[in-house]
């Protein structure tokens, strides 16, 4: 039923399409090591939980003064490391964005040229006639029953994208 003629392409396509579905899940690994914390933040945040500790120490009732100075010196390191962590954020959002739009971009280039370059090469010839479908199966080969790049990045991306939707969502 069917004879595979250039099994190479056939799976390089494969590959390509693959990557591209997983985009979304590569770039995560990648905007994180962008976003952690900084050093200053961590010293921060051990100050945090220090004087934090300190003040669990005092009676607010007996030093009321100094339970009070304290929490001034909490509150601020608190809104400090809240304007960080939006800063944070925000440098994520926008590393996951560039990441994610320069590896799609790069991957679909690389799907396109390699399309153009075997645009005439059938990969899987097929056996039988097919005749409503043999004219796009074909395109823009001329060999009869044949699939080309075409249509195999078309359909591998289909099958693909559908078979690792439950998965990844």
């Amino acid at each position: 039923m069917l004879e595979i003629i250039n099994g190479v392409l056939l799976v390089y396509f494969l590959i390509l399409c693959t990557i591209s579905a997983l985009v979304p899940q590569l770039v995560k690994p990648v905007a994180a090591c962008f976003s952690r914390p900084s050093n200053n933040e961590r010293n921060v945040w051990a100050e945090l939980l220090k004087l934090k500790a300190d003040q669990k120490k005092i009676s607010m009732k007996d030093e009321f003064a100094q339970y009070s100075k304290l929490q001034r010196k909490i509150n601020k390191l608190e809104s400090q490391l809240k304007e960080n962590s939006q800063d944070r954020l925000t440098k994520n959002v926008a590393v996951k964005g560039s990441v994610h739009i320069i590896l799609q971009a790069v991957i679909t280039l690389t799907i396109i040229v390699s399309m153009f370059l075997y645009r005439h090469e059938p990969l899987v010839l097929l056996k039988g006639n097919l005749f409503p479908l043999t004219r796009f199966l074909r395109f823009p080969c001329d060999i009869p029953n044949a699939v080309t790049t075409h249509v195999w990045v078309i359909i591998s991306n289909v099958s693909i994208r559908t078979l690792l939707k439950p998965i990844l969502s």
